[in-house]
């Protein structure tokens, strides 16, 4: 078995969808730790800056050890606050324009096969190459990539 795909699946701790459907969470994160203090600036430099500047964090208290009221992120004091009887394991993230966004908080327990899960199904990994593998497969069986493959209707009837 390959341990580079496995070494890919650690490194993965979060992720967005490609695109906002608000009856989804907008992503997932698999924070290392059950402090939110210290986890938020790893969450804060994986945010796509496209997606906007986060100014406030709303936590789901369950998930986390600590209850602070605002966490030095990149230079700068972000509000923290939550429901007392929330236990939703999500972070609503306030942006700079006034949007919300929810995230999913994955337990930093969780194993890394099924945190990868996870996040692969909020955002599946682009970084894997399906095409090359696909192709390798059929060189193996004896495929031959130098002949075009005809996309043109077939004549047969599928039964």
């Amino acid at each position: 078995m390959n341990s580079q795909p496995q070494a890919r699946q650690s490194a993965r701790r979060f992720a967005v969808r490609a695109t906002f459907d608000k009856n989804q969470p907008y992503g997932a994160w698999w924070p290392r730790n059950r402090t939110l203090a210290d986890q938020l600036d790893d969450l804060f430099s994986a945010w796509p800056p496209q997606a906007g500047r986060i100014v406030r964090v709303l936590y789901s208290p369950p998930d986390w050890d600590d209850r602070p009221r605002s966490v030095a992120v990149a230079g700068r004091r972000v509000k923290t606050g939550s429901f007392p009887r929330d236990d939703t394991h999500q972070l609503q993230l306030t942006l700079g324009d006034g949007l919300r966004r929810t995230i999913t908080v994955i337990p930093p327990a969780t194993t890394a096969r099924a945190a990868h899960d996870i996040l692969t199904a909020v955002e599946p990994d682009s970084r894997v190459d399906t095409s090359r593998t696909e192709q390798a497969v059929w060189d193996n069986e004896g495929g031959h990539s130098e002949r075009p493959i005809s996309t043109g209707t077939s004549t047969h009837a599928v039964a």
